[in-house]
């Protein structure tokens, strides 16, 4: 407990310190809009260096979320080296940026082991020549070639090599079966209603992984609730069936997702 707290005292001294040179800390949401300090999910700090701006984003727990550079101080063009980081403080991945804010140059993706399982190459924004896709032991998995962002060839293996004859799917984000509406549908009826029977009006952000056979894990809460309702969220979630995983070059991912839940939308004029 006490190195959590020398942690957050550290962290908010270091921003106390950006606030006093001719930088900028804002309070960010989960979709990086300024919001007030006490409702924030992410801090961000911005400081003046070498005739750009380096903008840095923080997990609340004061751990970095990504930094790069900015050509501009209200950070509309990135360029030189971004990198990701995950709430471990692991690094996720590397992207270059031209100095027209477009992707170019080497991009690297790293899973949770530090292994690179995903790399290739952006030419003025768009993917071109060949991409490598390895699964987490690190088998070739794909082997796909870009023209100016554009498939020409690919080739496909599972995890003992054996060629896959398969129609590529580059990319598909996590699903529940019967679609998103039916999913939004089925926390409202039941999620929703009963923290609403029980009294609780408190909107929150629900962080999740669905997993390579479809399961929700490693599911977080933003802000803390009580310990009651926390746990009738997480038995919750942990409990939803039905959830197609991601794909990657024809392979099933853990990917994350959040999930907003609103039971209060009263707006103040």
């Amino acid at each position: 407990m006490k190195k959590k707290f020398l942690l957050l005292f550290c962290f908010l001294v270091s921003v106390s310190t950006f606030s006093q040179k001719d930088s900028v800390v804002n309070y960010l949401d989960r979709n990086y809009k300024k919001i007030k300090k006490e409702q924030a999910t992410y801090i961000q700090t911005i400081v003046e260096k070498d005739s750009s701006w380096l903008g840095t984003v923080y997990f609340g727990s004061g751990k970095m979320k990504l930094q790069g550079s900015f050509k501009e101080k209200n950070l509309k063009t990135r360029i030189g080296v971004f990198k990701t980081f995950d709430e471990k403080g692991n690094l996720k991945s590397i992207q270059e940026y031209n100095s027209k804010g477009k992707k170019e140059g080497v991009y690297t993706y790293f899973n949770d082991n530090g292994q690179n399982i995903t790399n290739g190459y952006f030419l003025n924004g768009k993917k071109e020549g060949v991409w490598n896709y390895l699964d987490d032991q690190e088998n070739n998995r794909a082997r796909i070639v870009f023209k100016k962002g554009k498939v020409l060839k690919y080739n496909l293996w599972d995890e003992k090599g054996n060629v896959l004859n398969e129609k590529l799917i580059l990319f598909r984000k996590p699903t529940y079966k019967r679609g998103d509406e039916a999913f939004k549908s089925k926390l409202r009826q039941e999620l929703l209603s009963d923290l609403k029977k029980e009294g609780f009006s408190t909107n929150f952000l629900v962080k999740f992984f669905i997993n390579e056979s479809g399961k929700i894990k490693n599911i977080q809460i933003t802000p803390k609730l009580d310990v009651v309702f926390e746990e009738k969220i997480i038995d919750y979630f942990s409990n939803v069936e039905d959830m197609e995983p991601a794909i990657i070059a024809n392979r099933k991912v853990k990917f994350p997702l959040k999930v907003p839940i609103i039971l209060n939308n009263t707006k103040k004029h």
